[in-house]
């Protein structure tokens, strides 16, 4: 292994520390109606209908708000994932605490499993809730394309501008390949 990357990749984690220091969330309520609606505008668009208000739970324990879709570890295709246009699956936890007047973002896990067939068969964004022992193979912030054990380090995001990539990003191309 090149001399520094252990050093280098723990420098990344400590920027990711800074750039969540600096995502001003509203509150975790807040960000559960903000996930609601954004989902319930993406599925206005699809032919096939989820209901996004009843897929979102949102629970509390302590001092942190889980925001669930779907199944925690995504196995196989379930009534309780939101369901794209181009038959990809969607499921996420989204963790928030809040604690004296300040919101902030903790962890979270969205999967995007694409139809049988198609290559990629997921992709996955994750947000550990602390970092790694070693962050050059665990980055704190990192996404995974099909490959459970490889983790790239991708820039921390908040739950929106993560569904911005997997419906704006992601889900165009996979119904170009899909359909063309």
């Amino acid at each position: 292994m090149p001399s520094g990357a252990p050093t280098r990749a723990k420098i990344l984690d400590d920027r990711y520390e800074e750039a969540l220091a600096s995502i001003g969330l509203p509150s975790a309520r807040d960000v559960a109606a903000q996930v609601r609606t954004y989902l319930q505008h993406q599925d206005a668009e699809l032919s096939r209908k989820n209901n996004a208000l009843s897929l979102v739970k949102q629970t509390v324990s302590q001092e942190i708000t889980s925001i669930t879709l779907g199944p925690a570890i995504d196995k196989e295709p379930t009534d309780r994932h939101f369901y794209l246009e181009s038959e990809s699956r969607l499921s996420f936890c989204i963790e928030i605490r809040e604690t004296q007047g300040r919101c902030s973002l903790v962890a979270y896990r969205f999967h995007l499993s694409l139809p049988d067939g198609m290559s990629p068969s997921f992709y996955r964004f994750d947000l550990n809730p602390k970092p790694h022992e070693s962050p050059l193979t665990e980055p704190r912030a990192h996404y995974h394309v099909a490959m459970e054990h490889i983790r790239l380090p991708s820039p921390v995001l908040t739950p929106v501008e993560v569904l911005d990539r997997i419906f704006q990003v992601i889900e165009p191309q996979v119904l170009q390949i899909r359909f063309s």
